[in-house]
């Protein structure tokens, strides 16, 4: 296997860790175009090697396991290079990178974005590191990286009162969700003497590790411990109860910053929790796995009822959008809750899906609000005479969020309601909330569309430049061009949900990598 192939994955992990230091550097001595240029030429060699590293997986080499250093667990780091986190590595580069190209406009009259680009580079690391480490503290590690990014990010204009209360609000929520992990992890090497994922699976199996040993405790405490995971998880992914930092994150942080807060960062937290109870805790084998599973059909319901009944109240375009991530949030915890292959691929296609939605509705909403100078529904009154065409790739995009056929989300939410149909029992009841979330959302959202369509043309404080436009642009084709070859997407949704759901592969893939004794 060619090296570089092997290497793309963490490069472009170790890219983002080196950009970070550079615009801050780079900004104290060269100004804020060095630091755009260099940013926009690390963002594009990230895209680059993730594509690599999909077509590695997918066409060469397949799924395979690069450990930090060459160490094997449990003293190593294990990084999983699969099908189901190397697609959502290659979503995380797209959406920085467009967002990125976004940002230089969208920023021009801001000061001190050294930071802004700093951080953000620290942001895209702690998400490679999550969506592909196989180890339960290095997990801890990357969240702290994530969440400090975007605690800072939040506020960055700081001169705005609400923005600070945001980001101190967030914060809290944030030091929060990492203490019950931190809490939760150290119960697990308490029990396994490992935190390798891999190995707490096949230790569970009766695997005795020649490093670690087998299980130092009695595991009928592991509930407990998933839903302290599931806990400290749901509150990062604000699912509800545990979503009220996420309207007032998501609206009041710069909108390419909401673009990357509710396009990746609330679903990475689902993806790993994902992880970590199906590959860690053989969910729906193991009664540990089927207490989260049950947990997140719980949650997963109150999400999606809760969010879309606060959409219909809302006067603000920004919260009306983080509301909505609240609500399709929960459709996808629902999709995993069901435990099937079929909802797990569904839940796996609506996380990308939704990533390059809603990135693409906060971008626009952006635009609108720098053309308006307000953030309310009714000043978008006439606005899609005044900027035509930023209304219609706002309606592209408002469409593919409500499920409109033959649009992206539409095929993914249809999967998501034919899981719990087809799983029978006890979870087809859950196509009631579930239909009664979208109806709700989509009452919302084409109300907001019927405001942007209706009255005289008003006038406008700005438009968008091309680099804006083309960033948008390229958010909604990558929309419309999933939504119209459907085979393809199901193709990702059940290859991702094969490795997610094949135990006895994962541990095999993980142990067996530098012939490693598996169980």
């Amino acid at each position: 296997m060619n090296v570089l192939l092997i290497q793309a994955p963490i490069l472009a992990m170790l890219l983002s860790l080196l950009g970070s230091i550079l615009c801050a550097v780079l900004g104290m001595f060269m100004g804020r175009r060095a630091v755009e240029l260099l940013s926009g030429i690390i963002t594009a060699a990230t895209v680059a090697l993730s594509s690599l590293a999909l077509i590695n997986v997918y066409f060469l080499g397949g799924p395979y396991v690069y450990f930090m250093g060459g160490w094997p667990p449990p003293v190593g780091i294990p990084y999983v290079i699969d099908r189901f986190s190397t697609p959502l590595s290659l979503v995380v580069s797209v959406i920085f990178f467009a967002t990125m190209v976004y940002s230089v406009r969208y920023l021009e009259k801001d000061r001190d974005v050294k930071w802004y680009y700093s951080l953000r580079f620290l942001m895209q690391t702690g998400m490679y590191g999550l969506l592909f480490t196989g180890d339960m503290f290095h997990i801890f590690v990357m969240l702290e990286l994530m969440g400090l990014s975007a605690i800072l990010l939040v506020p960055f204009r700081k001169e705005v009162k609400a923005s600070v209360e945001a980001g101190i609000k967030y914060g809290i929520y944030d030091i929060l969700a990492i203490t019950i992990y931190y809490l939760s992890t150290a119960m697990i090497f308490g029990m396994f003497g490992s935190m390798t994922i891999a190995e707490i699976s096949a230790k569970l199996g009766g695997y005795v590790s020649p490093f670690s040993g087998g299980i130092f405790a009695d595991p009928s405490a592991l509930p407990v411990i998933v839903a302290l995971i599931v806990w400290s998880f749901a509150i990062g992914a604000a699912i509800v109860p545990q979503h009220f930092w996420l309207p007032d994150a998501h609206s009041m942080a710069p909108s390419s910053i909401s673009a990357i807060l509710s396009g990746l960062l609330v679903q990475v937290n689902i993806a790993v929790l994902a992880r970590i109870l199906f590959d860690g805790f053989a969910a729906g084998s193991l009664q540990a796995g089927t207490v989260g599973l049950q947990l997140l059909l719980v949650l997963g319901v109150a999400s999606s009822i809760v969010g879309s009944a606060f959409m219909l109240v809302q006067s603000d375009i920004k919260r009306l959008i983080a509301y909505s991530t609240i609500t399709n949030l929960g459709l996808i915890t629902i999709g995993l809750g069901v435990g099937t292959s079929l909802g797990v691929s569904a839940a796996y296609l609506h996380i990308i899906n939704h990533a390059f939605v809603k990135a693409s509705l906060f971008m626009i909403a952006g635009v609108f609000i720098h053309a308006t100078g307000s953030r309310e529904i009714a000043a978008l009154r006439g606005i899609s005479k005044a900027l035509p065409g930023t209304s219609l790739l706002y309606t592209i995009g408002t469409l593919a969020a409500i499920g409109f056929p033959p649009l992206s989300m539409f095929w993914s939410k249809l999967l998501l309601l034919l899981s719990v149909l087809s799983a029978g029992g006890g979870y087809s009841y859950m196509i009631l909330p579930m239909v009664v979330s979208i109806v709700f959302e989509s009452i919302a959202q084409i109300r907001l569309l019927a405001i942007i369509y209706s009255g005289e043309k008003r006038p406008v404080n700005c438009r968008p430049s091309l680099s804006v436009t083309l960033s948008i642009g390229m958010m909604i084709g990558i929309i419309v061009l999933t939504g119209l070859m459907p085979n393809l997407l199901f193709e990702f949704g059940n290859l991702a949900a094969e490795d997610l759901l094949n135990v006895s592969g994962y541990v095999d893939l993980v142990l067996n990598s530098l012939n490693y004794p598996a169980p």
